[in-house]
């Protein structure tokens, strides 16, 4: 690989750690070809790219992204998924994968700005997808107002109900 490729890739990468708000970091040792593209087709289902990265390269980019903190991450046989999506659907689907081999070993990566360790993805990965999350939200500010709907309108459900019970006291007083 020449200076003109390398530099490139290294700017391609720069550009992507920079629009990319979260990616994760992971060892692939061991997976072979059929197994990144089973991995890849999942990670796109979930909005995200699994990119293997020359180390040399993508420890420059990451320094040059301002992460300096990561460049650790960058040893021995490298992928990078750039999340693009729900975040914690596609560390679920790099856990998954990891828990069904021993060929796959997520490192850690970036999350909205902060370093995120192995623990940390698994942490994430065990969460429910986001629109899982954004329902129990609604529904969490949904119930005080239901709630207060259902006292406001207790004391004319309460009326109507002794005048109906009135009424029917009446009707069975005029029937004897």
């Amino acid at each position: 690989m020449n200076r003109t490729t390398k530099a490139a890739a290294i700017n391609e990468l720069v550009v992507t750690f920079k629009e990319v708000p979260t990616f994760f970091v992971a060892d692939y040792r061991g997976l072979d070809v059929s197994g990144i593209t089973d991995l890849r087709g999942k990670l796109r289902e979930a909005d995200a790219t699994f990119r293997v990265v020359k180390n040399t390269l993508a420890r420059r980019a990451a320094i040059e992204a301002g992460y300096d903190d990561l460049a650790d991450f960058f040893a021995g046989p490298t992928a990078v998924a750039f999340v693009r999506g729900d975040a914690a659907a596609v560390a679920k689907v790099l856990n998954d994968v990891a828990k069904g081999s021993d060929f796959l070993n997520v490192r850690g990566g970036r999350m909205d700005g902060r370093r995120v360790e192995e623990s940390q993805v698994k942490e994430i990965a065990s969460l429910p997808p986001r629109e899982v999350i954004l329902a129990m939200l609604v529904s969490a500010v949904n119930a005080p107002m239901a709630m207060a709907v259902g006292v406001l309108s207790a004391p004319c459900r309460d009326i109507v109900g002794i005048l109906d019970a009135y009424i029917e006291k009446r009707k069975a007083e005029e029937a004897a």
